[in-house]
């Protein structure tokens, strides 16, 4: 199953890129945070980030692997348990909907960027 997790790949391509999730774990698209909505500063950290599933940090890059230990109802619930206590809980359902259908519709391998609710394949950077 189409998956996606925390990449080191592609940071820093950008200066203000971060990785705050550990690399590797299952990440989700929460969207938008309140200080996003409520002041319309898209400045904030998570207006362009994805959310570690086990760490509850985040990381401006993510990519698409096939996970064969993973199947949707273990996902569904590592999900669920991992945004708990972070996020809404009755959230977790739409959220992992929402990561999965973003997952499959990119590449395995291809290393995905968040900005506002843009999801684009990240490039590398061309030195001129």
């Amino acid at each position: 199953m189409k998956v996606l997790i925390a990449t080191t790949e592609l940071q820093g391509e950008k200066p203000d890129d971060f990785m705050r999730a550990v690399p590797g774990e299952l990440v989700v698209d929460v969207g938008s945070c309140q200080d996003v909505t409520a002041t319309d500063d898209w400045s904030f950290a998570c207006a362009r980030s994805f959310v570690g599933v086990s760490s509850g940090s985040m990381t401006t890059t993510a990519k698409v692997v096939d996970n064969v230990a993973v199947d949707a109802r273990s996902y569904m619930g590592a999900v669920k348990q991992g945004l708990s206590a972070r996020y809404c809980p009755e959230c977790a359902n739409e959220i992992a909907s929402a990561s999965r259908a973003i997952a499959m519709h990119w590449s395995e391998g291809t290393v995905l960027e968040r900005n506002r609710s843009t999801i684009r394949a990240r490039e590398h950077s061309q030195i001129q």
